[in-house]
């Protein structure tokens, strides 16, 4: 009997330890399909329980369109990816970067700083590229530097490398969109 009487003693100590942990807020998760001329991959984002967005990219392509090197990968500020015309993906807008001083353009005075601005990415001889990075710029949560505001966001696939320069041209800055995808809530 004094064996049962430790052994429930011990649990109850346990569940009255586990009881005072203070409960962890569920990831939040958002994820995009990239897709261009000749080009398809994705984007995956989760946001921890302490504001730090994990973002990953994975791409394919015909290395004659998504050509072996460094590649811009930009958040951009509308969650639209139009192909249409001379420059596929306008609708997308400028670089994600909201607030009172937040310039969107890449030849503004604000570049390289946009906090829309992911690493370059690079791709192999075959077309394929994978980036992972950890960003505090964004946030996957409602909050002034939320992805999801009313008009959503977008990834955005550059022809050229982003050289981050201040104040650079759009062809510093990555110059053509090859490819585009629409960041949504998972």
């Amino acid at each position: 009997m004094k064996f049962f009487h430790i052994i429930a003693c011990l649990f109850l100590i346990l569940l009255t330890s586990c009881a005072g942990l203070p409960d962890k807020s569920p990831e939040i998760k958002a994820q995009a399909k990239i897709q261009g001329n000749g080009i398809t991959g994705t984007l995956q984002a989760i946001q921890s329980d302490k504001g730090f967005v994990w973002v990953a990219v994975d791409l394919k392509g015909d290395p004659k369109i998504l050509t072996p090197g460094l590649h811009g990968v930009h958040i951009h500020e509308k969650g639209e990816c139009v192909r249409e015309g001379e420059k596929p993906f306008k609708s997308a807008g400028g670089h994600f970067d909201p607030g009172p001083k937040g310039d969107t353009f890449p030849v503004e005075n604000n570049h390289p700083y946009h906090l829309g601005d992911l690493p370059n990415i690079k791709i192999d001889p075959i077309g394929k590229g994978r980036i992972e990075t950890f960003s505090s710029s964004v946030s996957l949560s409602n909050n002034p530097l939320s992805l999801f505001d009313a008009d959503k966001s977008a990834v955005i696939i550059h022809k050229l490398e982003d050289k981050r320069k201040s104040p650079g041209t759009a062809e510093e800055a990555g110059g053509g969109r090859l490819a585009c995808g629409i960041i949504e809530l998972m």
